[in-house]
């Protein structure tokens, strides 16, 4: 990674269990032996439920403006979870610059709904730790910053995890499945042993944080395989074609993400859940998805209007709990391949690429060598990049005397097409274009950029006939207000639709050199200029 990160202090002990002691190390030798390659360097390892608190407490503590942790009984008054003598909580982390407020384009990363895939946890961490102690030194996650409002609960099921068990305690039995909880297409009664929607508090916990936001995509980290798996995965639309109307979103964003999360132990493979995993009754995916638009299928005791994400599973390994040896470190985490690549380094990319993903976003590259005065028809180079999409379908330098040159532009430079580089992501192409002013004034300036039409393209959706429904397919290929979520009244969030994106437009103050030298200098008075 480049920049120079700061440090907080790091509880680095090695996870210990009650029911599971430390001999856990000698099964993570063994599996070594079978599993993917090792890693020079190690300095990741298990966290448990105390040490885990004691990091998001002190990132929320190192740095204020940027962080603040909360626990899902503190805002949504749910039951803590008991566990003998103790009362487990759901831990909530959000990430993002709070002095540019918070009506932001929303990310949810969800860990350890199954309580023995505890790897899922480390990357949640590190992911956070990454974009906390990266900001202000690296340009691109300093954007991320800036830009996203990023929901971190890295673990769901804290009773699972203390126990090294997949279940969580629930309303139903001490045996639930929390990942089978949700409420898209839920089991009919007596037909499985999960037939109650939100039974368990982890899942009532992020139904809670749907009800009141509006992601625009959602991970939910595992372990046990190594794939990433989108929606169609429930029992509903296990049929012979199971492609959602926004399958070409979710295909597009997945393979995006093996690229950049990289082929440590090989790339992961990209496909619905029905195709890679089998269907499933009530799993987060399908709900994070769906639950708000085909209600037919939903739970109508639990409502929402937030669930339009593009939504994911990611199985980080083969092992729920890989060598610790197999985690890697914190040297080279946005290289793939790097010098300490690993299980945690990888799918850490993979959430950084869905954060990025969330909505388009334009940056100028040259800002610091534009001119904020000119003469007029002097030309002007500008040059920029678009990001936060996948296609650049045309981009063009606008400009007028309306302080709003991306929508009440007077002039705009001829439209420009991707042909080389790398669109969007990475390092993206750099376009340029001259521009000039034919009279004297004030002006303002922006490039524009139209993206992502081919989203639109579908095939034989499921249900028949049905229009893309993702937030992010919707807010970059409709315009005008789409959703308001005012659950809570001192946060309000707005997802409105845009097809053409800006930067942050330039003034340019245009002057007359002819008028200046006739009638300003000759009497001294440069107020023309």
């Amino acid at each position: 990674m480049t920049g120079a990160r700061m440090t907080v202090a790091r509880v680095r002990g090695l996870r210990q269990n009650s029911e599971k002691p430390a001999t856990f190390l000698v099964a993570s030798l063994m599996m070594f032996l079978t599993t993917g390659p090792p890693v020079q360097a190690t300095p990741f390892a298990y966290h448990d439920y105390d040490s885990m608190v004691t990091e998001l407490e002190g990132f929320a503590t190192a740095f204020p403006g940027l962080a603040e942790h909360w626990t899902a009984q503190d805002l949504f008054g749910l039951p803590t979870v008991p566990d003998g003598a103790l009362e487990l909580e759901q831990h909530i982390l959000r990430i993002t610059n709070e002095s540019l407020g918070f009506d932001k384009p929303e990310v949810l990363l969800v860990g350890v709904q199954h309580g023995d895939e505890i790897v899922s946890l480390e990357v949640c961490l590190e992911l956070s730790r990454l974009l906390l102690e990266s900001y202000g030194t690296d340009p691109w996650l300093t954007e991320l910053v800036d830009r996203r409002e990023i929901f971190v609960m890295p673990l769901a099921n804290p009773h699972g995890f203390n126990h090294s068990r997949r279940w969580s305690p629930g309303s139903e039995g001490d045996d639930e499945d929390m990942n089978r909880d949700h409420v898209y297409d839920r089991c009919a009664p007596g037909t499985c042993s999960d037939d109650v929607s939100l039974s368990t508090v982890g899942a009532q916990a992020i139904h809670e944080l749907a009800r009141r936001h509006l992601f625009r995509v959602m991970l939910d980290y595992h372990g046990g395989i190594e794939i990433i798996i989108h929606p169609w995965g429930s029992p509903v639309h296990d049929m012979g074609n199971t492609e959602s109307p926004d399958h070409n979103a979710h295909r597009t964003l997945g393979l995006r993400m093996q690229s950049f999360g990289g082929d440590y132990n090989d790339l992961s493979p990209v496909g619905t859940s029905t195709d890679l995993l089998g269907a499933v009754h009530g799993p987060l995916d399908d709900t994070g998805y769906a639950s708000s638009w085909d209600v037919a299928n939903s739970d109508p005791a639990w409502p929402t209007d937030g669930w339009r994400a593009a939504a994911y599973t990611i199985e980080i390994s083969n092992q729920k709990m890989p060598p610790v040896a197999t985690l890697g470190g914190d040297a080279d985490l946005l290289t793939p391949g790097g010098s300490e690549d690993g299980y945690v380094p990888k799918n850490l990319r993979v959430g950084l690429a869905a954060i990025d993903i969330a909505e388009p976003y334009l940056l100028w590259t040259n800002r610091d060598t534009i001119p904020t005065t000119v003469e007029v028809d002097d030309p002007v180079t500008v040059e920029w990049q678009v990001r936060g999409c996948f296609e650049v379908d045309e981009t063009r330098a606008r400009y007028g005397t309306d302080p709003d040159p991306l929508n009440n532009p007077s002039a705009q430079t001829a439209a420009q097409q991707q042909t080389t580089g790398t669109p969007c992501f990475g390092t993206p192409t750099t376009f340029s274009a001259e521009v000039s002013f034919p009279s004297a004034g004030t002006y303002y300036l922006t490039p524009a950029a139209r993206v992502d039409s081919t989203l639109l393209d579908q095939n034989n959706p499921v249900p028949p006939g049905t229009s893309p429904q993702s937030w992010l397919v919707r807010s970059r290929t409709e315009t005008g207000t789409l959703a308001m979520n005012a659950v809570e009244p001192t946060e309000i969030n707005t997802i409105t639709g845009q097809t053409f994106w800006g930067a942050e437009a330039l003034e340019i103050v245009v002057g007359d050199m002819g008028l200046i030298f006739a009638d300003g200098f000759e009497s001294g008075d440069t107020s023309a200029w």
